[in-house]
């Protein structure tokens, strides 16, 4: 009987010890330096969209969707021919009272200024909307957006910022600019 409390003792004043060691583990785990990203904006002229029915009206009651860009989130890493970014765009999209299909579809951009005016310079995209049956708004993520950058030393990386925006009509920004006066 004493043989097995002692036992049991030893590992209870062991465990602390040995816990403690993991501490110093996790520290040391938790210092290495994660590649640097660019700075990513979302652009608030083209950071919302409204949709309209076909025809002239433009109140709410033609409304067919609206849409915003709420987040992103990504990650770097560097390889011998430079930085590769990941991006992945999270939107909120509502239906309006014109709409009378339950999907739609949202285009968007990601633009590295630093590179225009080469066409590698902005990429569109479109992504698919379904509201579900009986719901008239969708949280939408859109797959990942694989960039690579040319650069290698990561001290200048932030001079490659990323912007992501809706892809608009001149219409649609200047209503968008105008709804923030």
């Amino acid at each position: 009987m004493t043989s097995r409390r002692f036992r049991f003792l030893a590992l209870a004043l062991a465990a602390p010890i040995a816990l403690s060691g993991c501490a110093s583990l996790t520290e040391a785990v938790t210092k290495v330096k994660t590649p640097p990203c660019p700075p990513i904006y979302i652009l608030s002229d083209a950071a919302k969209i409204t949709k309209f029915r076909p025809g002239a009206g433009r109140d709410l009651t033609d409304v067919d969707m609206d849409a915003e860009i709420i987040a992103f989130k990504g990650q770097c890493s560097y390889d011998d021919k430079g930085a590769v970014v990941e991006i992945q765009v999270s939107f909120d999209v509502k239906r309006g009272p014109a709409s009378t299909k339950r999907q739609s579809e949202l285009r968007y951009f990601v633009a590295i200024p630093k590179f225009f005016p080469a066409p590698e310079a902005k990429a569109e995209f479109t992504v698919p909307v379904t509201f579900p049956e009986g719901m008239d708004q969708a949280r939408v993520n859109d797959e990942d957006v694989v960039m690579r950058i040319p650069v290698k030393n990561k001290d200048i990386i932030n001079n490659y910022e990323i912007y992501l925006g809706f892809q608009e009509t001149p219409e649609e920004l200047e209503m968008n600019r105008r709804a923030k006066r």
